[in-house]
């Protein structure tokens, strides 16, 4: 083979790898680095995986870094002390985080379904089994914890007396609590819940059958980052609802499966019915990254029933919301 037979095929692989990088190399701008704290790697976070693996976020311009901080109140307190800009988590801590002057805004909605299941040992055979018993949560107070309250309310008739709490941390470790024996029941979603199914675990009830829409998980930031950091947190936006569109496309299915199983480890199995469970029947994710205003309203009525007001004018949700930077990056993609 001569030289220039030798430099054909070199010279395609650099002309495909040109095609390949995104827009904003080719205009010589440097990505902006954005960095997004959460409390766990599930399948709530479907969307952001996406984003990272078709590109999204380098097409927006911004070099992600996703930060991984266990449990729901270190995950707020990252954001809260401005450590990290941005993070996911239930509106319910960022409520009242601001309402003990905290400077942070809800941004964006993420989920507005929870796709949660309680879930015991299997000598548990029915939820009055569980009075006197041990659940595992991950906090004693706050959004899950009050959402709990009242699913064993309406599904059981059972009182926050009536039965324990121990905090032992996220889905992955709530699961581990479970099998390990160390609580009698507690609450997952997938793909956690689909495996204790597997394993012969009592599924007890459905959250959503009891709770209905509610917001389950939230997009925030600390006011000084979303002034300093608006344009990277709207492509941060922009790059998740063009992921949650991506999802939420049927051409997609095996993709998204293979994503599933790359990265949380999962088997085919189980990769195949989280997605039929989750993306085709549930549908949590919002396909326009916007707060939901049904779900909102319900996190606001669990915290009226948990007494979060007495004596006191109940606020509107919408005061802790800044819709602005979903709608300019909804804009942005051409949508109304």
């Amino acid at each position: 083979m001569n030289r220039l037979q030798l430099k054909k095929p070199i010279m395609a692989l650099v002309l495909l790898s040109l095609v390949l990088l995104p827009p904003s190399l080719f205009a010589g701008e440097a990505l902006m680095k954005f960095q997004l704290v959460q409390s766990g790697t599930t399948a709530m976070s479907w969307p952001i995986y996406v984003a990272k693996s078709e590109h999204f976020f380098e097409k927006n311009g911004i070099l992600f870094e996703e930060i991984i901080i266990r449990g729901a109140t270190n995950t707020t307190r990252a954001v809260l002390s401005n450590t990290v800009g941005v993070g996911r988590i239930n509106p319910d801590y960022v409520i009242t985080a601001m309402e003990k002057g905290a400077k942070v805004k809800i941004i964006g909605g993420a989920m507005d379904k929870i796709p949660y299941n309680l879930m015991a040992r299997p000598e548990i055979k029915t939820g009055a089994d569980l009075k006197g018993k041990t659940i595992g949560v991950s906090s004693l107070t706050g959004g899950t914890t009050l959402m709990l309250h009242e699913v064993m309310q309406e599904a059981f008739k059972l009182k926050e007396s009536d039965y324990k709490l121990l905090v032992v941390g996220t889905s992955p470790d709530r699961y581990a609590a479970l099998k390990g024996g160390s609580v009698q029941a507690t609450f997952m979603g997938p793909p956690f819940n689909i495996r204790a199914k597997q394993e012969g675990f009592t599924d007890l009830a459905v959250w959503h059958d009891y709770l209905g829409p509610i917001q389950f998980v939230t997009t925030f930031g600390h006011i000084d980052y979303l002034k300093s950091h608006r344009k990277e947190t709207v492509a941060y936006l922009k790059s998740i609802i063009e992921a949650t569109q991506w999802l939420n496309d049927p051409k997609n299915k095996e993709k998204a499966i293979a994503l599933h199983m790359k990265v949380l480890k999962s088997k085919p199995d189980i990769a195949a019915s989280d997605y039929k469970y989750v993306i085709e029947d549930f549908k949590p994710f919002s396909p326009e990254g916007a707060v939901s205003d049904a779900g909102m309203k319900k996190t606001m009525d669990l915290r009226i029933a948990d007494g979060m007001y007495k004596g006191k004018k109940v606020p509107s949700y919408t005061d802790y919301i800044d819709t602005s930077f979903v709608d300019e990056a909804r804009k942005q993609l051409g949508m109304k």
